[in-house]
């Protein structure tokens, strides 16, 4: 009886954990503060744990600031821009960071901080000015960007990263230590009923979104293929402006330009300038994988090839996702898809949706090479060491006592 009540109490324990609003956290500081004292790597905390953490951080001579996003989760982190590097190049620039990658209801905790005789004020440039006690800023990014519904995510980041870079750079300019930690509200992934303060969390796929989200869509007629993005692509010729591929008005854009047991192309049509474009992705298939090889760039009767800049494949029956952005490009022409980007030929559903995406980080990544290989160097010194334990050889003739008696001459 007893493991049933273990197995039920460990089922409700999985339920409260899976029903929080965990949300990453990032703090920053410039100066001396007692960010410094913190270990390198953090783990979660509850709503508590980081309230303490907050009353730890503050002293007379710190300021404190706040920065909520509206949502935020870890895949935020992760994006990258057109460059490569972190959308957030404050935090990627700044040795002295450390980073949370759970916090429980991180709002709540800054609200708790009054039952401890703290202020926290809105953050502008006097919040600190002929004030005195214990206060901590609070700055809200959501309220900043009221018009930047239509922006895609990576643009609102950018943005988010500029006013956070602002409101470090301003306070480390006007006093010697200051402490920014920067986190959100609520994580997409938990959706909060309207009902009732409970949280659950969203089941739902990558690339799951409504129809007002669903920019560019290409379904090829026969359903073989699906390419999805979250944004209209742009165009850049002879390193000019992104000039943005708007849908054509015809009503037969998109074709099926050759469909074969290890090719497929699928072509759509845009207009750029009152003029016609037309794109055709060519997927290729092997035994086992598919990859996307190019898109022609037709224009003005004129087609180029434009090849990708990272490879874009999956094994058969799975989908290539990328978070963005995506680069087709030659010597002259770039075609550049900003935001969310997943692509699958070859379908194997009868309605369609998209597969499973193939995960793209390689699984040999240097630290596990590194590993091994001093795995390898290890099992070659310990094979080698039995190997000559065993070559050993012990005298394995001793004196007879019943036989003739070993004599020795002295002369000898």
């Amino acid at each position: 009886m007893s493991h049933y009540l273990i197995l039920v109490l460990g089922c409700l324990s999985v339920l409260s954990l899976s029903s929080t609003n965990e949300i990453p956290t990032i703090a920053i500081s410039c100066g001396n503060t007692q960010l410094e004292t913190l270990p390198k790597y953090q783990q979660s905390m509850n709503t508590l744990e980081f309230k303490k953490l907050l009353l730890s951080l503050w002293d007379e001579d710190t300021k404190v600031v706040m920065v909520l996003e509206n949502e935020l989760s870890l895949e935020d982190f992760t994006m990258k821009g057109t460059d490569g590097h972190s959308l957030f190049k404050i935090f990627e620039n700044i040795e002295d960071r450390r980073f949370f990658p759970s916090v429980d209801q991180p709002e709540k905790a800054l609200e708790m901080l009054s039952k401890n005789g703290f202020t926290v004020k809105s953050y502008n440039a006097d919040t600190y000015t002929n004030n005195s006690g214990k206060i901590i800023a609070f700055a809200d990014l959501n309220e900043k960007n009221h018009d930047s519904n239509d922006d895609s995510r990576q643009s609102i980041l950018l943005k988010h990263n500029n006013d956070v870079s602002k409101i470090f750079t301003a306070l480390c300019t006007q006093y010697t230590n200051v402490v920014l930690l920067f986190s959100g509200k609520m994580n997409p992934w938990v959706e909060k009923s309207e009902a009732s303060n409970v949280h659950h969390l969203v089941t739902r796929h990558l690339m799951a979104v409504d129809g007002k989200s669903e920019i560019f869509k290409i379904v090829d007629p026969k359903g073989k293929s699906l390419i999805y993005s979250a944004s209209y692509p742009t165009v850049s010729v002879n390193n000019g402006p992104d000039t943005p591929l708007e849908p054509s008005s015809s009503n037969t854009n998109v074709f099926l330009d050759d469909s074969r047991e290890s090719l497929l192309k699928v072509g759509t049509t845009f207009s750029v300038n009152n003029t016609k474009v037309t794109l055709r992705f060519r997927f290729e298939r092997l035994t086992f994988t598919w990859e996307l090889k190019s898109i022609e760039y037709e224009h003005d009767d004129i087609t180029v090839l434009l090849s990708p800049k990272q490879q874009i494949g999956a094994q058969k029956g799975l989908s290539y996702f990328s978070a963005g952005p995506v680069i087709f490009s030659n010597d002259s022409i770039v075609l550049k898809f900003d935001d969310k980007f997943q692509v699958q030929p070859w379908l194997t559903s009868e309605s369609p949706k998209f597969s499973d995406p193939q995960e793209q980080n390689s699984f040999f990544t240097p630290p596990i090479l590194a590993g091994l290989f001093v795995t390898a160097i290890m099992l070659f010194i310990v094979t080698w060491g039995i190997t000559m334990i065993m070559d050993i050889k012990t005298m394995d003739r001793f004196d007879d006592p019943k036989g003739k008696t070993i004599t020795i001459n002295v002369a000898e």
